[in-house]
């Protein structure tokens, strides 16, 4: 809280200074003046919270700055003191709704006891400030949600629009403001957009529908229509990562709801266009279209056929949706998760070769984290890439061993795997397996799951979330102990002492 004592007598203002203090009132700054003239400079930069004012000064006396100085803060809490208790002076104080009128020489215990009113005054209607802007946020939220739907109760509608004073007259229209999705929003956004608004005679009401986007509804009269283009390009230049759909316009406050329908319509073009920044409504994306329920069950029939003809179908698949682009992209998420999973349960030994996927579980959250039909494509291009790299790694091997290599990243969470166990289920001797798997892979069937599981367990190290008993147990190892064992004599370290190495090198 800050404080401005004006006063011409030094030894008022130093007296003042030395007998009061200050941090049990919570003030924690305060200026000195000397005459009214230099505490009316003062109170235009300064903005003090409480004015402790001697009422004759030169240059300007305190009334007179006084009031100017209401005029800059209404707010501002004022105190005067004054060794006259003349009539005017009086009348001059209770105009200017002073907390208290001190007679000089001042008495401390009263100042103490006007600044204990002046800062409990301050409290009180900040906590009413805050209290109304809740409630009027909540109002907002309240007739947003109501205007945005069909058939809402009328006389509702109009009880909110005039507590938070929205016409209800005029023409709208709604617009969606959207961010990337790793973009950390300082939930000041929409209040700026709104101040933008309100810059061009106009009226917003806006509400957030996830942490990613906000909606605002704009009412405007007729001739401020030519300004709404400008106020677009502001909002994109404010924000250079950001989209924005439009709606389309609403002459009446009853189709608002479509303003707002055809605005999220527009913006799911965003997911399809990832260097288009505005987005308008059009037919093609107003048709009520579904993915088709036949496009599972070709992948399906293409999946068996090997990485080449996986790429060429999924080739095809993201022109055709790229070509449409009116599909909700949520179906396109869903599909895509089914479909990639479906891939990494046939080519498990995709995790080696993708840094941040250590398995399933990361898989969906990948993808709800990609914001564009592209990202997903170059993602998919990529995965089908290792694919083909690991096929040509293995090329030079027999089918039985390509099998085997499948299992074991299969199965290798299982902690009674074992050279027995792959040979039965390929119908072998352990013996014979072994050396069949040593003549074309080089190292021991031994050897090779050992590896294996430490090259697994290394990824799952490397990122923060899993327990270290968790890691040994999905990569096989007997227990936690065992697990560390093991590794400090491969690695020459400790998990611990792994993990902590990788976040050191980040």
């Amino acid at each position: 809280m800050k404080i401005l004592i004006a006063d011409d007598e030094d030894y008022t203002r130093e007296g003042l200074m030395e007998e009061i203090a200050w941090e049990e009132f919570g003030i924690d700054e305060i200026m000195q003046a000397v005459n009214g003239e230099e505490a009316l400079k003062i109170v235009k930069w300064f903005r003090p919270d409480i004015v402790l004012s001697d009422i004759r000064m030169p240059k300007m006396d305190g009334i007179a700055f006084a009031e100017e100085m209401v005029r800059l803060i209404p707010g501002s809490k004022l105190i005067f003191m004054s060794g006259y208790m003349e009539t005017d002076y009086l009348k001059s104080a209770i105009r200017l709704s002073v907390i208290d009128y001190i007679e000089k020489p001042v008495d401390i215990a009263q100042v103490k006891k006007a600044l204990r009113r002046a800062v409990d005054e301050i409290v009180r209607e900040k906590k009413t400030r805050e209290a109304d802007q809740v409630n009027r946020e909540f109002h907002q939220q309240k007739l947003f949600e109501l205007l945005t739907h069909r058939d809402s109760d009328v006389r509702t509608v109009e009880k909110l629009a005039g507590e938070v004073c929205f016409p209800m007259t005029g023409q709208y229209v709604c617009i969606e403001v959207q961010f990337p999705r790793n973009r950390k929003n300082t939930g000041g956004e929409l209040e700026q957009v709104l101040e933008m608004v309100s810059g061009i005679e106009a009226k917003g009401i806006g509400t957030w529908r996830e942490d990613s986007c906000f909606e605002v509804l704009l009412s405007y009269p007729e001739k401020a229509r030519y300004r709404l283009a400008p106020l677009y390009q502001r909002i994109l230049e404010r924000w250079p990562e950001s989209k924005l759909a439009l709606g389309i316009e609403a002459g009446d406050c009853k189709n608002i709801y479509n303003s707002c329908k055809t605005a999220r319509a527009a913006m799911n073009c965003a997911f399809y266009q990832p260097d288009q920044r505005m987005f308008e409504i059009d037919e093609a994306i107003l048709q009520k279209r579904f993915m088709e329920p036949g496009i599972y069950g070709a992948f399906l029939r293409v999946l068996p056929e090997g990485p080449k003809k996986l790429s060429e179908w999924f080739h095809s698949v993201f022109g055709d949706l790229a070509s449409r682009k009116y599909y909700q992209k949520e179906q396109v998420y869903t599909l895509m998760i089914s479909l990639l999973t479906a891939v990494f349960r046939q080519y498990p030994e995709i995790c080696d070769r993708l840094p941040r996927l250590c398995g399933e579980e990361q898989l969906q959250a990948h993808i709800l984290g990609m914001d564009s039909l592209r990202e997903m494509q170059d993602f998919m291009e990529k995965i089908l890439g290792c694919v083909q790299e690991r096929e040509e790694a293995l090329s030079g091997c027999g089918r039985v061993i390509r099998g085997v290599v499948d299992y074991i990243a299969a199965h290798y969470g299982e902690e009674n795997l074992s050279n027995a166990q792959i040979a039965e289920y390929f119908h072998f001797s352990p013996a014979y397996m072994n050396v069949l798997f040593k003549q074309e892979m080089k190292v021991t069937l031994k050897q090779y799951l050992s590896s294996y599981r430490l090259e697994r367990a290394k990824r799952l190290l490397e990122q923060d979330y899993m327990k270290i008993t968790e890691i040994a147990e999905k990569c096989g190892y007997a227990n936690a102990n065992y697990f560390a064992k093991v590794f400090r004599d491969s690695v020459g370290m400790t998990p611990v002492e792994y993990r902590e190495s990788c976040e050191a090198g980040k």
